[in-house]
């Protein structure tokens, strides 16, 4: 990009801070180990304000923030992750490499680091001398506070560079900055920490870190923090514009004297020489002239042989995608994509049905989502991008196509660059990435990087959704097999239960005089049915959790058939011997329309688990009631309590999910969530309460299909 075509906020947008190639050298390392952890990571981007620029870019656009500005080097790691951290660092170290070619003169990069990390460390002492509630956020505002002259460099190095080694003094560099850009390095700063979508105040704290003492006064905490931790770091006293008698003054209003302030500034060059030494950086002298020494040729080339051999196994792994779910495919492009083209937002179209859908996959507009694109349409550049063809829209607005701009004004920027997504001569998309007018530029010369990344992306997408249609196909196999299974299983089990009913038969004629024990072979008999069709069911496929259910047609006097389970649940359970089983009917509850089998199960359950639970002592209630809910709406109530020792906290917290039983057999923890399931097929939901004196579930059925 030549210097003159754009202004100087355009050339700041794209310009790539520069870093230390020591810094760059130590996080690949570290990122490349299982072992460490993200305090670790923090710990070296902290040395770096070039890197911890980057970091907070990343970490505050759009694709990664979670909807408010990050305060911390630890925030942002959190937010970003390992990967991505490598794959910034691997980044900032190619562009560090490139770059040297292009500077039109070599500068000293201790200076600017140096006095960077002894500012940071000043801050955050000063943080915690002042009580300010966040230190690390004092240390990131100070790392950050000059990131205007970095960028300034980065941006204009042959205008800057002799703005940047005067030695007059800061207010006549201020000066200088003006006259040359029309801007100085705190307003350039300021304005690079808005675009990172940094919190105001923080931005205020790099915007005002040259005001004097006296109006700093009024300012925000961080601001007073910074603006001091920079005072403390000035080259020489004169950069004070006071005496030693007036600057004791000005800081008596922070209960901070002249000694202090010299002691903090020797513990900060202390901590500052003793990261160099582990960097093996030798300190910039006091009088040091940034333009003195050329950079390290030894550290240069140790990061350009770092950098070869991860682009190297980069080359060598096996091909991105190929493990990697769809959805987590489409959100490592977008990020992808805000990486390399710095985006304020991005956007994936897919093809569903005859039309081009936005798919949403992280945050954004939920409207968006409702845009459709003819995917056969000849002015929408990101149809076009779909058959193939990489385009740009928003520069002529009375052509463009009402689809795209809508896009790019839900994204956010000045042009809407779409990249085509194929994989083996199939479209599976297109990619629509906002950009501003800088990043345009940046990039129009850059064809083969745009055709690169696309290709790239869509191999990545490809192999995702293979891989998902394979996942898929191996799932529906093995529902086959689990059918078939399920069909012989009940199929054997007819065998036996024909024998037992048989046997029943036998044994009824036997004892034909006994009415008790001709009840209990009905009921017996009558369980034999509900085994057989519970069985039945198992040959039926899984109905879908979205499908409506069929209406249940069975008029149920749900008081006989709890009082029929419980006789049931006595000659099924042993445990219930000794425990008393008391039941409380209400004496007016109608008939209601239900599934009599489903609610057998639930209630038998709930019983054989209280049984279990009391060790063949104590009591079980059940009881019924019933209530109006509103205008023609009525809701059942059937409680069943017991006095036993509770459920475990972990079975009442996750009644709607399978769990493992804490009795060693594998079904108590499954019977309850059963039982949750099997309420709410009935329609009904399922309160629980336990506690040391007991456990108490409540049933609440809706009631419909009678007269009251």
């Amino acid at each position: 990009m030549q210097a003159d075509s754009l202004d100087i906020h355009q050339r700041l947008a794209t310009a790539r801070l520069p870093a230390l190639p020591q810094v760059l050298l130590e996080l690949m390392a570290l990122c490349d180990r299982d072992d460490v952890g993200m305090a670790e990571i923090g710990e070296v981007v902290a040395k770096d304000a070039g890197v911890a620029a980057r970091v907070v870019g990343i970490a505050n656009s759009p694709c990664y923030r979670p909807g408010r500005g990050l305060e911390s080097i630890g925030q942002c790691l959190a937010v970003l992750g390992t990967t991505t951290v490598r794959r910034l660092a691997l980044n900032q170290s190619v562009a560090e490499l490139f770059g040297r070619f292009q500077k039109p003169g070599n500068y000293d990069p201790r200076y600017f680091w140096f006095r960077g990390l002894t500012v940071a460390v000043t801050a955050r002492e000063l943080a915690v001398k002042l009580g300010y509630r966040n230190p690390d956020e004092a240390y990131l505002a100070g790392l950050l506070h000059d990131v205007g002259q970095l960028a300034l460099l980065a941006a204009a190095p042959d205008r800057y560079l002799p703005i940047f080694r005067n030695r007059a003094g800061e207010h006549e560099r201020l000066r200088q900055e003006q006259a040359a850009f029309g801007l100085t390095h705190v307003e350039a700063g300021a304005w690079l920490a808005e675009r990172w979508n940094l919190h105001a105040i923080f931005v205020d704290s790099i915007r005002y870190h040259h005001e004097s003492l006296e109006r700093a006064r009024e300012a925000h905490p961080l601001v007073q923090i910074v603006l001091l931790a920079n005072l403390f770091n000035a080259p020489s006293q004169a950069e004070f514009n006071v005496g030693e008698a007036d600057l004791a003054a000005d800081l008596a209003f922070w209960h901070l004297d002249i000694p202090q302030a010299l002691a903090l500034l020797e513990t900060a060059q202390n901590e500052a020489r003793a990261i160099a030494a582990e960097l093996g950086i030798e300190p910039p002298p006091q009088a040091a002239d940034p333009l003195a020494d050329a950079p390290d040729p030894g550290a240069d080339a140790e990061l350009a042989d770092a950098v070869s051999q991860r682009l190297e196994g980069m080359l060598a792994e096996p091909e991105g995608g190929e493990t990697e779910a769809r959805d987590d495919a489409m959100l490592d492009l977008l990020r992808g994509a805000t990486i390399l083209f710095g985006a304020s937002g991005s956007a994936l179209f897919l093809p569903a049905g005859d039309t081009l859908c936005w798919r949403k996959v992280h945050g954004g507009d939920e409207r968006g989502a409702e845009i459709r694109i003819d995917p056969a349409s000849a002015q929408s550049r990101i149809a076009l991008a779909y058959r193939g063809r990489i385009g740009l829209s928003g520069h002529a607005p009375q052509t463009d196509n009402i689809a795209d701009a809508q896009v790019l004004r839900l994204l956010g920027g000045d042009r809407l660059l779409c990249l085509p997504l194929a994989f083996e001569g199939r479209a599976l998309g297109a990619l629509a990435v906002a950009l501003d007018l800088a990043t345009v530029e940046h990039f129009a010369r850059k064809q083969a990087l745009l055709v690169a990344f696309a290709r790239e992306a869509g191999k990545r997408m490809g192999l995702a959704a293979r891989q998902d249609e394979q996942i898929a196909a191996a799932r529906r196999e093995a529902a086959q097999r689990q059918e078939l299974h399920a069909r012989k299983l009940v199929h054997e089990a007819g065998n036996p239960l024909g024998v037992i009913r048989n046997y029943l038969s036998v044994l009824r004629q036997q004892v034909a005089n006994q009415d008790q024990a001709r009840a209990d072979f009905d009921l017996i008999e009558e369980e034999l049915r509900r085994v057989g069709r519970i069985l039945q069911q198992m040959r039926q496929p899984a109905p879908d959790a979205d499908a409506p259910r069929a209406a249940p047609a069975t008029r149920v006097n749900v008081n006989a058939l709890i009082d029929e389970t419980v006789r049931f649940c006595r000659l099924g359970k042993q445990e219930l011997i000794g425990i008393e089983v008391k039941f409380s009917p209400a004496t007016d509850v109608p008939p209601v329309t239900t599934e009599p089998d489903k609610l057998k199960q639930i209630l038998t359950n709930l019983v054989f688990n209280a049984a279990e639970a009391q060790r063949g002592k104590g009591s079980i209630s059940l009881a019924t009631a019933w209530w109006r809910a509103g205008q023609d709406r009525h809701t059942l109530e059937i409680t069943v309590a017991d006095d036993g020792p509770g459920l475990p906290g972990s079975v009442v917290e996750n009644l709607y999910q399978p769990l493992p039983s804490t009795k060693g057999d594998g079904h108590a923890g499954l019977g309850l969530s059963i039982v949750a399931g099997l309420v709410e097929e009935l329609g009904g939901s399922l309160q629980c309460n336990s506690g040391p004196a007991g456990t108490r579930f409540k049933i609440l059925l809706p009631m419909s299909g009678h007269a009251v």
